[in-house]
């Protein structure tokens, strides 16, 4: 097995025994919030042009929501061994992880972290967690630099990467969409003591080394380093204001940063029953310039190229292509063809829930293409009752490959 995927596949294994010991934007036609614009400032925003059913009783419930359940994160004692054992029995690996040295500049002012791998021959490669107007953090720009000093942005701030749900506690709320991307739109600032937002509230945020499991203190205006960079989120999902009886999911995020991999495993868990239509359960926007190429690798073994034009005429229209099988994907630009970014997904039972499209893809606008991974029906209300818990890993990886040659015939065209 190639050295790069058993790495990855060993950071996956750290992800799932971590939470263990520890107790994306819609396809849409009139989508607000998708900005143009961007260059590189460290600890500032990089934005860029992104984007049979049960039946039961009433959703509601006279027993109270469960409170958050994963406010304590704990490091176990054995850290370092208890993975390593993790990692022998499931894939043979006795050497651990390959930590890689991150940089982190804080900017906790305007709720910008951005984080740097530095190459040892020179240049990095960037990616960042921005804090919303309603306070939720969330993945934003990726940007690559050569040695020579040489840019890309690969990807912009101002869409999800993570998740998005359409869900309410009853049919008629079910086609609402909430979390990342999809907060309270009407904010114009935030505070931590704000309860008068709605859909998605933030709880907290926690930094960690990932081979030490030392937690970690960020300061405003400061730059810290870690081997791997573990981040801990905590958030509620809301059927309207900040109240108790309106929380409909607690949520864990569990991030690690490690190289040129991002990998994030999602925890939520219905403290009511809950209705849902079609989600996103990770998404991957990219400019077009960047990523106007996708290789669906499908579960059946079979491959698929599709191609959309560099400059589209889509802008937010319905150019979709769907149906897609697969639980890797990868993307690249003809312009650009040595920029490569990989998505994967690793646990498609609820990843894919009741999905109808699988993976999809969407020439978004003239500048962007965005990638969806989906579960459940449009139009058609599904019921998941309370207590259900639901485990979401993904990973996004980039590598550099100057000697790629893209393809000239893909196997479908989008957009043209």
């Amino acid at each position: 097995m190639n050295a790069k995927y058993i790495f990855r596949a060993v950071l996956l294994c750290l992800l799932a025994a971590i939470l263990l010991c520890a107790c994306a934007g819609d396809p849409q036609p009139a989508e607000s919030g998708e900005e143009t614009g961007g260059e590189e400032t460290d600890g500032e925003a990089v934005s860029g042009t992104e984007t049979s059913d049960e039946t039961s009783s009433d959703a509601t419930s006279s027993e109270p929501p469960r409170e958050a359940a994963y406010m304590e994160y704990e490091i176990p004692e054995n850290y370092n061994d208890a993975y390593t054992d993790t990692f022998a029995e499931n894939l043979g690996a006795t050497d651990g992880i390959d930590y890689k040295k991150m940089r982190v500049v804080c900017n906790e002012t305007s709720g910008v972290y951005s984080i740097y791998y530095d190459y040892p021959e020179g240049g990095s490669y960037m990616t960042q967690l921005v804090r919303k107007r309603w306070g939720m953090y969330m993945l934003g720009a990726i940007q690559h630099t050569d040695a020579a000093g040489v840019m890309a942005q690969i990807i912009g701030a101002s869409t999800d990467f993570e998740w998005v749900l359409r869900c309410g506690p009853d049919t008629g709320s079910s086609g609402t969409f909430r979390g990342g991307n999809h907060g309270d739109y009407t904010a114009t600032d935030w505070t931590a003591e704000d309860t008068t937002k709605t859909n998605d509230h933030f709880i907290d945020m926690t930094f960690y080394d990932g081979k030490t499991g030392e937690k970690l203190e960020p300061k405003d205006g400061e730059t810290l380093t870690a081997d791997g960079l573990r981040v801990v989120i905590h958030n509620n999902i809301y059927a309207g204001e900040y109240t108790q009886d309106n929380v409909m999911i607690n949520v864990e995020k569990l991030y690690l940063f490690n190289g040129e991999d991002v990998f994030v495993q999602s925890k939520l868990y219905m403290t009511r029953n809950v209705y849902f239509q079609m989600s996103y359960t990770c998404m991957m926007p990219i400019m077009k310039q960047y990523g106007n190429w996708t290789k669906f690798y499908n579960t059946d073994g079979t491959e698929k190229l599709v191609q959309t034009p560099l400059t589209g005429t889509s802008n937010y229209g319905n150019n979709f292509n769907d149906g897609n099988n697969a639980c890797k994907v990868e993307m690249w630009g003809e312009q650009a063809p040595a920029y490569h970014m990989t998505m994967q997904i690793y646990n498609p039972d609820d990843q894919f829930y009741r999905s109808t499209d699988y993976v999809k893809l969407w020439d978004m606008n003239p500048s962007s293409n965005k990638l969806y991974f989906s579960s459940f029906a449009l139009g058609t209300p599904s019921l998941v009752k309370k207590g259900t818990e639901w485990t979401f890993v993904s990973s996004w990886s980039f590598s550099y490959q100057p000697d790629f040659v893209s393809p000239t015939e893909p196997d479908e065209q989008l957009g043209f």
